[in-house]
């Protein structure tokens, strides 16, 4: 293991504590395409409806995934020998440049409606979302394992890009509708109205180190680009100084549109499946845009090193002269709020693949596929940009137990990949409970990749409760 300095440590550990927060992101989860009862399931596959209902009205839920590259043992290290536990910031390093992406997700589901005809159905639904993201640039991780050496013969170091960080809150309301083509082919389709309350992302940001081909300097250089908009808004009391926050607009001129479409062909002894789910340009930001950008025009700064007899005054430490340096560091980050102009921001898209083979009446085993990317959809001018971010993928293997017609049981093993990261091992499972056919209560826990929880980087938790109205006996 290198030897690394005290800033580099020190670095590490301010990487860690302000980013660690932001490891969570929405996937879609295997135990719900298993389900065969809960509603839940149409959000998946526009073309699944509850076999056991006619009528259901989902009640609140939520859904929360966690994932990350760092587990609690990635940070933490207990020394047996003295008798306490200190940070590993070496172990912090390595296992970020392997791979240094972060995500976060929660969904709220507000309230939502199916309406069963017979040859087709109706669903609506609403839902409140958080989507963030981090990417530790590589660049970065390198200087700070390695500093230049990492990076000889390269014209610059990229210490920061656009993707570093993303952060979006907005709601959601869906019409959904799907048909019965014969008595074993089925087709849905929903349409998704998007309204942004929030988004933060640094696409356009930079940072730069060169190093002077003789190596007598190095010039490092940002461009600190934050579009923001927000359904908050700043007050300042006029007497105090004091600021708070309130709500500009409960529904802010942010709006998009995403299209979701599936398609599942069953028969009584197998079921193949596939649905495409947030398909379209996403969010339109228009509304109380801003910009965070650097408070320089010129925004570089180039050591040469120390002069040691300026440094030196009387045989101490010139403090004056240090803290020029510190200043002329400072003011890299020093930066400024604008008016922004409207931009467009994507939602992940999320494709699924699923199969079952229908052993008896009530147990089925078979295969789920899903896989998730960001397109990285832009607007600059009149042109739209994309440029893929991310892709992660889990692919499960199911079985459902389904006793009587109020309890079913999902169990899964899932393989699990993360910008071509493996995981091969993340079990879950799922109890869904429907006492007297009417009233549903769920609980989910998947993607767990790891039994003990200090070693966890990801899980996926999902609760809620249903109602159901008309309902029949169910398979």
């Amino acid at each position: 293991m290198k030897r690394r300095s005290i800033l580099t440590v020190t670095l590490a550990l301010m990487a860690v504590a302000v980013f660690l927060p932001l490891n969570v992101k929405a996937q879609t989860s295997s135990i719900l395409y298993g389900s065969s009862r809960n509603p839940l399931m149409n959000s998946v596959n526009p073309a699944f409806f509850p076999s056991n209902s006619r009528v259901y009205i989902s009640l609140p839920g939520v859904n929360t995934n966690f994932v990350s590259p760092l587990a609690y043992s990635s940070i933490f290290q207990y020394d047996s020998t003295e008798n306490k536990t200190f940070i590993n910031a070496n172990n912090i390093l390595d296992t970020l440049s392997d791979n240094g992406a972060m995500r976060l997700g929660l969904n709220v589901h507000a309230v939502g409606l199916g309406l069963n005809f017979n040859r087709f159905f109706l669903t609506f639904s609403t839902q409140a979302k958080v989507d963030v993201g981090f990417s530790m640039p590589q660049g970065l991780i390198t200087f700070l394992n390695e500093g230049n050496y990492g990076h000889v013969g390269d014209d610059y170091i990229e210490l920061l890009d656009g993707q570093l960080l993303t952060a979006r809150v907005y709601g959601e309301a869906a019409l959904g509708f799907g048909m019965n083509i014969n008595d074993n082919l089925t087709i849905g389709a929903r349409a998704k109205l998007l309204v942004g309350y929030f988004d933060l992302s640094t696409a356009g940001s930079s940072a730069r180190l060169y190093t002077a081909e003789d190596y007598s300097s190095i010039t490092g250089v940002m461009d600190l680009r934050l579009n923001n908009t927000s359904a908050l808004e700043v007050v300042t009391d006029e007497v105090t100084g004091e600021k708070t926050y309130k709500i500009k607009s409960y529904m802010p001129k942010n709006y998009g549109i995403n299209l979701d479409l599936g398609v599942r062909y069953a028969t009584d002894l197998f079921e193949v499946s596939a649905s495409i789910i947030d398909f379209g340009p996403g969010i339109h930001w228009n509304d109380n845009v801003q910009q965070i950008v650097s408070a320089r025009e010129d925004n570089s700064f180039t050591f040469s090193g120390v002069d040691v007899s300026t440094m030196m005054s009387g045989g101490h430490l010139d403090s004056a002269y240090a803290q020029t340096l510190i200043d002329s560091l400072m003011a890299l980050t020093e930066t400024k709020t604008v008016d922004g102009s409207d931009y467009w921001t994507s939602t992940p898209t999320k494709v699924n693949v699923g199969g079952m083979f229908h052993f008896t009446s009530g147990f089925s085993a078979g295969l789920h596929f899903h896989g998730e990317f960001d397109r990285g959809l832009t607007k600059v001018g009149e042109v739209f940009k994309t440029k893929t971010t991310g892709f992660y993928s889990n692919t499960s293997l199911l079985a459902r137990l389904n006793l009587y017609d109020w309890v079913e049981i999902v169990a899964s093993a899932s393989v699990i990949t993360n910008n071509g990261k493996w995981n091969w091992f993340n079990p879950g499972v799922g109890v869904t409970l429907t006492p007297f056919r009417s009233f549903q209560v769920y609980a989910f826990l998947d993607y767990i990749s790891n039994i003990y929880l200090i070693d966890a980087k990801q899980f996926n938790i999902s609760v809620g409760l249903n109602l159901f109205l008309g309902s029949s006996s169910a398979r």
